[in-house]
Order: C-alpha cells, then structure tokens, then sequence
C-alpha cells in the first residue's frame, strides 16, 4: 500500500497590471506573499493534486502558450498548446492544439490525442465530445462509446440518462449509458438529470419535469427551469399575469424557495444570498436563515467559501464574510472594482480578493481577511513592486512612465477626486474667484455639459440662463443601477460633496468677508436639492452653489462657483 502523502498548500497566482506593451503578468507567491514564480506568465488555471502529493495546473506564458506547471511554479510540461483548461474529477485537462481538442493527465502529459473539434469535461466518467460527424460521449481513454453522430448533446448527471438531439431541428429525448435511447426524442428542449432523479424539459415555450422512465412528474408549466444543482434544487420562473413567481424548485416540482425582493438564481457554496434592496444575507437550501441580513453589499460566497462584504452601521466598512457566518473588517478602503464600477471580489481560481489601499496600492487578502501581499506602482507608473505580507519587496519591474497604474477608490472615494476644476480647490481659492469676477460676463447655462454652448436650447432651459462667468469646480453622476447596488453610495457621495462645499465657503470667507444673509443668498439653478453662498463684491455677486437633480433613479451633484451682473 502506498503511504499517504500529504498536497501541499497551493501557490496564489497574483496578478501584476501595467499597461501596453507590458500587460497583465500573473506571478505566484505563497500564503505569506514570498515569491514562488515571478511575474511571467499571462495566466494560471487552478490548482490540482497530482496523485503523488504535489500540484499541478495550467498556465499560459507571455506569448498565450499553454502548458502545465507543477506547484512551485516550474514547467513539467512546456507551453506549446493554444490552451488549456482546470483538471476535471477524473483528473484530465482539456487542452487544444491546431484547433483540435484533446486531454492531458496530472502529470501535464497528452493522453488523448487532440482529434476532437469540441471537447467537455468529464462527468460521472464520460465527457461530450464532438468530431465532424456530430456530438457523442468519450470515456477517459479518449474512445467514443456513445453516438458521435448526434446534433447535440448533454452531459450525464448523478442518476438517469442523458439528454441528446439526434437530428439538428428536431426533438430531444434521452440516451441511457450504453447509447440506447431511454426516454423518446419529443421534446424541444431537454436538461440532465438531477440526483433526485428528475430532469427538466420544455414542451414549446414551457418546462416541465419528467422521471428516468420518461414519465411527467410536473407536466409543462413553467417558463423557465434550469438545471438541477448538487443542492437538488433548480431555479424555476413560472405562474403568470398577476401571479408570476420564481424560486427554486425540488425534484417534485414543489416550489422551495420563493423569491421575495432580491434572490441571486443560484445557490453558491451550499447558500443563497437573499435581501431586500437595503440588507443582505444568505438563507439555506430549506429557506432557513443562515446568516442575518446586516450586510450592505455582500458577493456571492466563492469556491475558497469567502465573500467580499460591507456593512454599513453609520459609515460603510468592507471586509471578509464567510460561510460560518464570521465577518474580519478589512483596514483598507474598498476592493477593487472592475471598468463598469462592480466588485471584483474572490476570484474561484486564485482564492484572493483585491482590495484599494489608500496609498494607491493593490492588496490581495485570503479568505481568512489576511493581507498575502501587495502590488505598489511609483507614482510617475514607471515602476511596480510586489511586496509579502511583512511589506518586504519580494520583486520589481520597470518599463516606460505611465506602464503601471495606482488603485484608487471608485465607490467610497475622496473628496478630492470628485474636483473637476483643481486650481480652486487645490490653490487659492479666493484668487480664481477673482478672475471669474474680473471675466467679461455672457450667457451661460448652470448644469450643462458645456454651459457657453447655447445652441438648442428649450424653454425649460431658457428659464436657467444666467450672465456672468462659471466654474464647475466638483461633480458627481450615480446612475440608477448603482444606487441600488450599493445602498450607501448616496449618502457617501453627498457627505463628500458637503465636504469640498463647506470648504471652500470658509475659504471664500476668508478671502471675502461675511456673505449676505440666508435670504438673499442667489441660486443659479433649482434642483432636487441645492444650497448656496453669495458675496456681493462691488456691482457683481460671486455664488458658491450645491446642486443636486435625480432624473430616471440617476443621481447628479455640481458644485459651481460663478460671478454674476448683480
């Protein structure tokens, strides 16, 4: 008997950004951020045990060519592939070479020649391939032992046979391990088995549930039904005018989960996140609390069992959930966000989140809410330098100025970056009002893109025409769909705006004494919301104005400082 042989803990892969023509370059590092491989490489795949106490996994070089590399980083098979995929439960990668697909053991090495054009994993022994002559099912040597001249078809699940399309057009029916046709080719859209023994089918434009014998258990009624998850719950859409629902659904077709506000379709590490637009948590398969709603903004739990959250009791704070239920605050100021303002969160292959520090650097936590290490670009982007998590540099890169970019806040951002016009925020603010009241005064338009540019106005416009000189000195746009993402993104923004506001009027105090009373106080614009401080300074007024408006959810705050003909 071969004595067991403890897998080692597996390296992260970290991702260090620059911009053209160096790009992104994955490095990987330990659980204390010590370098394990520099950053050479353009991507890793998960992690796998390789039978024989230590790791494998895919990874791809600078140039996009794929082979496999054992846990410590080093190449046990080179790349030369055009990709290659995560090992599967039976412990083969798919990988492709010259447009082919073929599979490769845990020791990196081609075991099935790449001879198919479509290749899936394995699952309970058998994989969907697909030659020229149609789709069909391959065990792990590589032989086709079921169809291979089928339109399509889908994977097998825990119990039951397989859903396939013999005929492309026609109706889809089941095949049973051996290849014979279990259930009949009737229906127009068919889904595997679950482990409840129920598969679900459509029947026109509805969905409804059949045994292994083919037999209705639901006959078609909802409009949607995905497949059955390894909780043996599937998510349903169904009802109709006036009573629509959906849920989650068992293998009886019981609705077991109803969705009540917000309800993610999918159930993550064994919960499911639930909330009503304000506060969020995670509910079980049985619908029963796991984890109280106090969160703010929570992802939904990945596959090292860790979430990104943030709650908010007064002021947001973001940190680690995790699926006991246990929240570690986090010391920076927000994790990261992709291009379109959404938290980038855990990555399933990685098992770090990244998280915006202050001082501009990138810092990837574990699961646990542990710093592993950092990424710090200089501030001219010329260089970058990935440090452990004792802050010692581990490795450095330099390339053209302006390569590596800083990490800065984009939800819970400084006041500062909110400014448009720097010199009167970051100089002497009185000075800048001094050259608006010295400007030639014309016709301008508070609020719009271009205030001078008056071509096209309405009449609604027409009645905001002021004359004088504008600054837009700090602005704000939230849409809709982000307000209701992050339920504190409001308040946060509008304190930041209080802030440059109340600022700058104590500046402009300094520099231009006592302002006229409250009630004489001149509004450029009205709003949803404004508030404003006028000087009179000989014959022309110098106006300090909060604007705010909400049109279709979206959210704009201004702050102008103008001079107008009093």
């Amino acid at each position: 008997m071969t004595p067991h042989r403890p897998v080692p803990s597996a390296p992260y892969a970290v991702p260090v950004a620059g911009g053209a023509p160096v790009g992104t370059r994955v490095a990987l590092v330990d659980a204390a951020g010590a370098l394990v491989r520099a950053p050479d490489l353009s991507a890793v795949g998960p992690f796998h045990p390789d039978g024989h106490g230590g790791l494998v996994a895919p990874a791809a070089d600078p140039a996009g060519l794929w082979g496999y590399l054992d846990g410590r980083g080093r190449w046990i098979n080179g790349p030369g592939l055009e990709w290659a995929g995560a090992f599967d439960g039976a412990g083969l990668s798919r990988f492709r070479r010259a447009g082919l697909f073929g599979y490769a053991d845990l020791s990196g090495d081609p075991v099935v020649a790449a001879r198919f054009t479509g290749a899936e994993e394995f699952h309970h022994g058998l994989a969907v391939v697909r030659t020229e002559d149609g789709a069909g099912y391959a065990d792990p040597t590589g032989r086709v032992v079921i169809g291979g001249g089928f339109d399509a078809a889908g994977r097998f699940g825990p119990v039951g046979p397989a859903p396939v399309r013999p005929v492309a057009g026609g109706a889809c029916g089941y095949v049973d391990r051996e290849g014979r046709p279990a259930i009949p080719a009737r229906f127009d859209g068919a889904r595997p088995f679950g482990a409840g023994g129920a598969a679900p089918v459509r029947i026109g434009e509805l969905w409804g549930l059949v045994d292994t014998a083919g037999e209705w258990i639901v006959e078609p009624s909802f409009r949607l039904l995905e497949p059955f998850d390894e909780n043996g719950l599937a998510y349903a859409i169904g009802g109709g005018p006036g009573d629509s629902f959906a849920g989650f659904v068992d293998c009886r077709g019981e609705l077991v989960l109803r969705r009540d506000g917000e309800m993610d379709d999918r159930l993550w590490c064994g919960l499911l996140k639930v909330g009503n637009g304000f506060a969020r948590g995670f509910v079980d398969p049985a619908g029963r609390r796991a984890i109280a709603p106090h969160y703010a903004w929570v992802e939904r739990f990945s596959s090292c069992g860790a979430a990104v959250a943030c709650v908010d009791d007064g002021a947001p704070r973001w940190g680690v959930l995790r699926t006991d239920g246990s929240f570690t605050p986090s010391a920076h100021r927000e994790p990261l966000t992709d291009a379109d303002g959404w938290v980038v969160g855990f990555d399933d292959v990685t098992g770090l989140a990244p998280f915006v520090a202050g001082d501009g650097a990138l810092v990837h936590v574990d699961a646990e809410g542990r710093d592993v290490c950092r990424v710090e670009a200089s501030g001219d982007g010329a260089s970058v330098a990935l440090r452990d998590a004792a802050g010692r540099t581990v490795w450095e890169g330099a390339a053209a100025p302006g390569t590596f970019e800083r990490a800065w806040p984009q939800l819970l951002c400084d006041a500062g970056q909110y400014v448009d016009h720097t010199p009167v925020w970051e100089g002497d603010a009185a000075a800048v009002a001094a050259e608006l009241l010295e400007r030639a005064p014309q016709s301008f338009l508070p609020g719009a893109t271009d205030p001078y540019d008056l071509d096209g106005l309405d009449e609604d416009d027409e009645e905001h025409l002021c004359r004088g000189a504008v600054l837009l000195v700090a602005s704000a746009f939230l849409e809709a769909e982000a307000l209701a993402e992050y339920p504190f993104l409001q308040d946060w923004t509008d304190a930041r705006l209080a802030e440059l506001y109340d600022n700058l009027a104590q500046r402009l105090r300094a520099g231009y004494g006592p302002p006229l009373p409250d009630d004489r106080a001149v509004f450029l614009r009205r709003g949803d919301g404004e508030r404003s401080v006028t000087w009179q300074v000989g014959d022309r007024l110098l106006v300090l104005q909060e604007w705010a408006v909400i049109g279709d959810g979206d959210m704009e705050n201004e702050i102008w400082l103008a001079a107008l003909e009093a």
